[in-house]
């Protein structure tokens, strides 16, 4: 409405509510509707309350017989007609049929519970996609701020849902390494800020193909992370010396860390062959392997001191892994 209008309110005789002048919403040859606003005062603010008359007419002049016919809405019944009305007013801008996701955009609310987030996400993304309104709202202080909330909150939610898929596989007794290997190509970050991005190339050598290369923030020369199945046991304990040692999956999986890092160095200490991009100079490996989920306090301390005395390669559990993107999550979360 562009119409400006002014409005007067008035104390009724009652004293218990105030009104202003009915407003004719509708006066043609058949019929007159009207809106008598009423403004009952509250302790806590003033409420609103709306009367509806109804008036029939015959060659244009209103008549009696049960007519005007009105009734009387409350405060939270006028709040309700207000969001029909202004809900469909915008249904109806849009010119054509089908399913609408209604938002409130002052802040007070959502407008979003009980709906399918699964269907609230497919009628948010193509907005959130869309350029012009990205670059609208990076123009402005507040629209600034709101793409980094959104940004961090996608992010933050990638993040979590990523360390439960990974919790879930472990919780649930998966082995299967190339189920963690899928894991781990499309979640790198977990290995850390150390490391900027992965690569798609695998084959180092001929013959030798490396579970995944990562690069490092600092200079982007590639390292190397192999996985092994959670299942295998990472440490053994030699009760004629007291001490842990390495099992036998370990002292395999090392040595294969050493002929990669070996072929790695060799063959992209100036650029892979086919992929002049991916530079490697004196690599590093992580190695993944086993569970530590129920390792008493020694065993723990023992897996950190033998990782010391290794040069080049480092050793971790699956539980580690975890715990350490689960720590990467609540740093971010701040």
């Amino acid at each position: 409405m562009t119409d400006e209008r002014q409005v007067s309110r008035r104390q009724a005789q009652s004293q218990r509510v105030s009104f202003s002048d009915p407003v004719v919403i509708a006066d043609t040859a058949q019929r007159r509707f009207e809106v008598l606003p009423q403004y009952i005062a509250r302790s806590e603010g003033d409420k609103v309350a709306a009367k509806l008359l109804y008036y029939k007419k015959r060659e244009g002049r209103i008549f009696g017989l049960g007519f005007p016919i009105e009734f009387t809405l409350n405060h939270e019944e006028v709040k309700e007609l207000k969001r029909v009305l202004e809900e469909s007013l915008a249904v109806a801008e849009g010119r054509e049929d089908g399913d609408f996701l209604m938002l409130r955009l002052d802040g007070t609310g959502t407008g979003l519970s009980g709906r399918d987030p699964v269907a609230v996400g497919k009628a948010i993304a193509p907005l959130v996609a869309n350029e012009e309104v990205l670059r609208s709202l990076a123009d402005t202080d507040d629209g600034a701020e709101l793409l980094k909330g959104v940004q961090s909150s996608v992010r933050l939610t990638e993040l979590s849902l990523a360390i439960d898929q990974l919790r879930a596989n472990l919780d649930d007794g998966e082995t299967k390494e190339q189920v963690y290997q899928e894991w781990c190509e499309r979640h790198g970050w977990v290995f850390g800020n150390v490391y900027a991005m992965r690569d798609e190339v695998r084959t180092i050598a001929l013959g030798d193909s490396v579970d995944g290369l990562l690069a490092q923030t600092a200079n982007g020369l590639r390292d190397i992370f192999e996985l092994k199945r959670p299942d295998m046991h990472v440490l053994r304990y030699d009760n004629t010396h007291k001490c842990w040692f390495w099992s036998r999956d370990v002292s395999m999986a090392i040595g294969q860390c050493h002929r990669y890092l070996d072929a790695l160095h060799e063959a992209a200490a100036d650029g892979l062959r086919d992929h002049p991009e991916v530079v490697a100079y004196h690599p590093r490996a992580i190695l993944v392997i086993g569970r530590s989920h129920d390792w008493p306090a020694d065993q723990v301390k023992a897996l950190h001191g033998l990782n010391a005395r290794l040069h080049g390669i480092t050793v971790m559990t699956y539980d580690q892994l975890l715990a350490q993107a689960e720590q990467l999550l609540t740093t971010l979360r701040g």
